[in-house]
Order: structure tokens, then sequence, then C-alpha cells
């Protein structure tokens, strides 16, 4: 356990503090052990020593997670853990994981974000508050443009269209489409965020807008942190799609159409309690964490008698 977090602390930019919180150990534990190098049952530690020890991963449970840590290098320890869960690769506690990518060296470097700004109470429900923005993409040696619209409620991503253009119009089809897909229809149009690009200020955004009763809200002005919940959609886009590349615009529609499937229904979302997109916006997310705490309890039986029977 010690050699985990020193190991951790050389290859993450994460505090000591960070790291035992992680793996739920008290700091004033750790410095106990560091002191007595024969581990937790050591006199000054009771209350460790009287705590049961939670049976280690069995051989199999660790090669799985050195596997797919392998083919996943991109995420980090939470969001492995849990889309592990979801996928029956391995059932196992976040620290539990951590602590295993540790003795392994996988562990994954992080950084930490830029100063975050005070954003407005978060929306409640589905489809209350949507965020709209452009990126672009170069594919084939061109240009092309990426509209993105994400629910701020549950980080679904509503609807997409690569275009060759990005005039009014593209933006203004972009979200009739998304509007009329909805089902059900909502008593009260999304909210949508957006920023301050000319396709907002031109008259047929001002058409859509007056005809759809869609409410907005704009942005701070050269400050795209604003409207951080897209931004951090396209910055996955870039790291997890790898969207920028020399493929034809009709090989580009249908990779990033499976990409936006598995984004919305199989990857687990930081944001939303490491649960998916899908699993907040049309689903039942309260039943979808007692699920997997029952998968966890169950694995742990299951583990513990796995020890037992070769200790006996």
């Amino acid at each position: 356990m010690i050699q985990s977090v020193r190991q951790a602390l050389v290859r993450t930019d994460q505090s000591a503090r960070e790291i035992l919180s992680a793996l739920g150990i008290a700091p004033a534990s750790f410095y106990r052990w560091l002191q007595h190098p024969a581990g937790r049952r050591t006199p000054g530690s009771a209350n460790c020593a009287n705590r049961p020890a939670a049976p280690r991963p069995t051989p199999d449970e660790e090669d799985a997670v050195r596997l797919y840590a392998r083919e996943h290098t991109a995420l980090g320890y939470k969001r492995l853990t849990w889309q592990m869960l979801d996928a029956g690769v391995a059932a196992l506690r976040p620290h539990q994981v951590y602590q295993l990518l540790g003795e392994m060296d996988l562990i994954a470097r992080r950084h930490k974000p830029a100063d975050t700004l005070k954003r407005p109470e978060p929306p409640t429900r589905p489809d209350e508050v949507w965020h709209i923005d452009l990126m672009y993409v170069r594919l084939g040696g061109r240009w092309y443009y990426l509209v993105d619209i994400i629910d701020g409620y549950s980080r679904y991503l509503v609807h997409w269209t690569l275009n060759t253009t990005m005039l009014a119009e593209t933006v203004t089809q972009t979200v009739q489409q998304a509007l009329d897909q909805l089902t059900p229809q909502p008593a009260v149009p999304p909210r949508i965020i957006h920023d301050h690009g000319s396709q907002f200020a031109s008259a047929e955004w001002r058409s859509l807008v007056q005809a759809t009763g869609l409410a907005e809200i704009k942005t701070r002005v050269a400050h795209p942190e604003s409207n951080g919940v897209i931004e951090r959609l396209h910055r996955t886009h870039r790291e997890e799609a790898t969207l920028d590349q020399d493929i034809n615009y009709h090989e580009a529609l249908t990779r990033f159409a499976s990409w936006c499937r598995y984004y919305n229904e199989q990857r687990p979302h930081s944001g939303i309690r490491y649960l998916r997109p899908l699993d907040y916006y049309r689903g039942d997310p309260d039943a979808r964490l007692a699920e997997r705490t029952r998968q966890l309890d169950a694995a742990t039986a299951h583990r513990a008698q796995y020890w037992r029977d070769r200790t006996t």
C-alpha cells in the first residue's frame, strides 16, 4: 500500500491527501504506517487492526483489469472502474482499481483543470437546458463544421450535424431537427446556452427562437469556459473520438455516429456520478446506482469465499 501511494505521487499530479482519500485511508493512519513499516497491525493503530480487511481481487480480476486498462489508456481510474463494472469485466470499487493500477504501473496521468467559474444552478431534469456550439473538424484535407447539442442535466448528446458550411441556417436546422425528434415533447421548450457567434445574431436564428419559444442564455463575451459543458464535450471528441483524420466525409459520419452511441450509452461520465448519459436522460439513475451496489456487494462476497477456499 505504501509503495502504491509513493508511485502515485510520482506519476500523477495529485496531492498525497487526494490519493489517500481515493484509497479510503485516513492521512493519520498512513503516516503511522510509515513510522511502523510492519504494516497496519501495530501499537497505536488499533482501529485499523480491528477493521476487517477487504478481500484482495482474485488473479482473474487482476488480469482483467490489466488488460482493460491497457486497452483504455485515456481513462482515469474512476471512469475505468465504472465502465468495467457496466461491461461485466470486473466488479471492483474505485480504491481497489486505483491500488491495482499503481501496482501495475498503469495509472493515467491526469492534468488539473484550469480555474473554474461560478456557474448557475444546474438543471434538475432532462431537456430543461441545452448547450450548443460549433467545432472545426479537418477531414481529408478540408475543413468541416460539427454542431453539437448536449443536454445540461444528463450530458446526453441530443443531436449533432457535420456540415460543409457554418452559416446561420446550419445551426438553426440542427436545433430544429433536435426539437422535432424530442419524445415526449416537453411542455416548456429547453433553454439553450450559446456563445456570441454570428449565427446566433442572425435573422434566421431570431425567427427560430420566436417560432419555437426557446429561451436563450448567452455566455460571457470572449470566455468559452462559460459554456464549459459543451467545451468539455468537444475536448472529449478530440481526445477519444479522433475526428481529425485523413478520411472522407461519409466515413466520418459513420465513425462519429458510432462514437456518439458509445458516448451516450456506454461511457461513464464524471459529471453524473460516473453513470452513462442515457441513464440520466431517459433512465433511472438511482436504480442504476443501487444495481451497482448490489453487483459490488455480490462480488465482494464471492471474492472473500475465493480466498477462504484457498486458505482452508
